[in-house]
């Protein structure tokens, strides 16, 4: 094993991971300064490391303070609220969790946030697989927001669309609790259902659009198509907030507020779904410390007996290490999408040895391929 100094070439220039003005991924991970280092430990739950954004607890002082200023509801309102969220998003993982397990995916790490998880599991380099993880997302805030409607109805409320309007919804004055709860579950997952159809990562939209363009496009050039379309729609979000500045959502809600947060949401997925493309066309980790493993099999004869020439065995023998090597190969390009997602919430030295390998070798692949093309 040879032992280098970690610099990382991104195409002309070498960059350092100590001072890198590149905003890179990886080099952003490696100095711990994404979003994952901004949350709390909820323990390991069946060998997952579950984990608390720090988003969470700012957003219920939010609220908090909010209803405190303008009366519009009780603190036991915003908690409430905070409760149905926390519980919807924790829905939204398992659901996905286990739509990925279903598809041979598997997963090391869950971060919830307020708009639902910000890792992807890890899935095999199959678009049909990458399109059943995304589909299940929002599935079950769908299913939530039925179900929680049809225990109304069942209740005698009448005026349940009401709780669709995102900007106005109608509630029901209600002294029970549970009551409550249900009129926040439909509006809530009305809510993370429309956000997570948003073609921005880690949002579900931008896996299921990809999972759609891959199988015309490959995975490297549906990344590219899928960043495009999610700063395009950026470009169009702002615009349209300029024009309708004077128009208002509701009672008191300017046009143009939720659609510069919209803007800003899409240019941020497009801007990291495109330096998420630079890992698929290959980065120069050469001088990382890295130790390959080969396999070598050599096929015995078919007959008992029978006379095998020398080159015939080491033909037979290259032909099995080919066929161990594209093995190998297949099984990590299934699991570089979820190492590459995993950066974006832990950091480069809390990968496994055997991660960062898969990485490096990755990336000294996809460089080959692209030296080839």
């Amino acid at each position: 094993m040879v032992r280098r100094h970690a610099s990382i070439n991104f195409g002309p220039a070498q960059l350092h991971p100590a001072s890198v003005a590149e905003p890179s991924l990886l080099v952003e991970a490696m100095n711990g300064n994404l979003s994952g280092s901004w949350s709390l430990s909820l323990g390991r739950w069946q060998g997952c490391e579950v984990r608390l954004h720090i988003h969470f607890p700012l957003l219920a002082l939010a609220a908090l303070l909010y209803g405190n200023l303008t009366d519009a509801y009780t603190p036991g309102d915003a908690l409430l609220a905070m409760g149905v969220l926390l519980a919807s998003v924790g829905v939204h993982e398992l659901v996905r969790l286990a739509a990925a397990a279903r598809v041979g995916g598997r997963t090391h790490l869950v971060v919830l946030a307020p708009c639902g998880g910000l890792t992807q599991p890890r899935l095999p380099a199959d678009p049909p697989a990458h399109l059943v993880a995304a589909l299940a997302g929002p599935t079950a805030y769908l299913s939530l927001v039925v179900a929680a409607a049809c225990v109304l109805a069942a209740a005698g409320e009448v005026q349940i669309l009401g709780l669709l309007n995102l900007f106005a919804p109608h509630f029901i004055e209600t002294q029970s609790n549970m009551h409550m709860a249900l009129q926040l579950a439909v509006w809530i997952n009305s809510w993370l259902l429309a956000v997570n159809l948003l073609p921005a990562p880690p949002l579900d939209g931008a896996e299921l659009l990809r999972s759609m363009v891959w199988p015309l496009t490959g995975r490297s050039s549906a990344t590219a198509v899928t960043a495009h379309i999610a700063l395009g729609a950026a470009a169009v979000t702002a615009f349209l907030s300029v024009v309708l500045r004077h128009m208002t959502l509701g009672e008191t809600m300017p046009a143009w507020f939720p659609l510069s947060v919209l803007s800003i949401v899409l240019l941020y997925g497009g801007n990291r779904m495109s330096r998420q493309r630079r890992y698929d066309l290959g980065l120069d980790i050469e001088q990382f410390e890295v130790e390959e493993t080969l396999w070598v099999q050599a096929a015995p004869p078919e007959e008992e007996g029978e006379v095998v020439l020398v080159e015939h065995i080491q033909q037979r023998q290259q032909e099995a290490l080919d066929r161990k090597r594209r093995e190998r190969e297949t099984i990590e390009d299934a699991e570089v999408d979820a190492i590459l997602s995993r950066l974006s919430a832990t950091s480069f030295d809390q990968l496994s040895a055997e991660e960062q390998a898969i990485l490096k070798r990755a990336s000294r692949r996809y460089r080959e391929r692209r030296g080839e093309g």
